[in-house]
């Protein structure tokens, strides 16, 4: 089911016209769409599946670089929590925490950053990047982020780490680039892999001499391999398994 915040504020609006709230409650409301808005809030508060976290601050003011997946700015997307979508929505990744921050303006036009909590969420989206929380390998529930081509799809956890450093004296310490730790779905089974060989042990062996020839043209290293260089790679996967399948 789809929710967003206009749908929200009609509902409330149809609640307090249809007349399910007392007179008494009514009169202690002051005329106008503002002072409806401001009782709305006063009265039922925001959604409190989406609104569910804690307020965002931002930690560790010395560190140099930014904790987040893909990189430090809101994206709008959507969020998926217990079964309900909220579409057209605010958000960014902290790779580091493992935590996902919503931005919003309240009904009184305040702004606020609200790190929601992660055990109820299903899956969310940033733009283009989509993710699910899930269990793999009998891991705590984490956040993949999700890329298939056909049948085949890859599940990539995202993490920063930070390390001391002394050559800056502004910081002491610095986030690393983003490590992704890497399952691929073939077949029914979930495997993971590190590199090109248990990449390419996945598949059947009349495959594997077709992929190494792309891994060594693309010269791909999955330490540094981004979400657009899986993508390409899973697309040349899966038009070679149909390929393959035709003879």
């Amino acid at each position: 089911m789809h929710i967003s915040y206009r749908a929200l504020f009609l509902t409330c609006i149809a609640v307090l016209l249809s007349g399910q709230l007392s007179a008494q409650a009514l009169k202690s409301a002051d005329p106008g769409l503002d002072s409806l808005s401001k009782y709305i809030q006063t009265k039922y508060g925001l959604d409190q599946e989406l609104f569910n976290g804690y307020q965002y601050y931002k930690r560790f003011v010395q560190y140099k670089g930014n904790p987040f997946f893909p990189e430090d700015s809101f994206y709008e997307g959507s969020v998926t929590i217990r079964g309900v979508q909220y579409d057209n929505v605010g958000l960014k990744y902290n790779a580091y925490s493992q935590d996902l921050i919503l931005e919003y303006t309240d009904f009184q036009g305040r702004y606020n950053q609200l790190r929601l909590n992660n055990i109820h969420i299903d899956s969310f989206r940033l733009g283009t990047y989509r993710f699910q929380n899930l269990h793999l390998f009998n891991e705590d529930l984490l956040f993949y982020q999700v890329l298939s081509s056909g049948s085949v799809t890859c599940y990539i956890h995202w993490a920063k780490n930070i390390h001391s450093t002394s050559d800056d004296l502004q910081y002491s310490h610095e986030y690393t680039s983003a490590l992704g730790t890497y399952y691929l779905s073939y077949k029914g089974e979930i495997r993971i892999f590190t590199n090109r060989n248990t990449f390419i042990s996945i598949f059947p062996e009349s495959m594997h001499g077709e992929i190494k020839r792309y891994l060594r043209q693309q010269n791909l290293s999955f330490r540094e391999a981004g979400p657009t260089v899986i993508q390409n790679l899973l697309n040349y996967i899966s038009q070679l398994k149909e390929t393959s399948s035709e003879h």
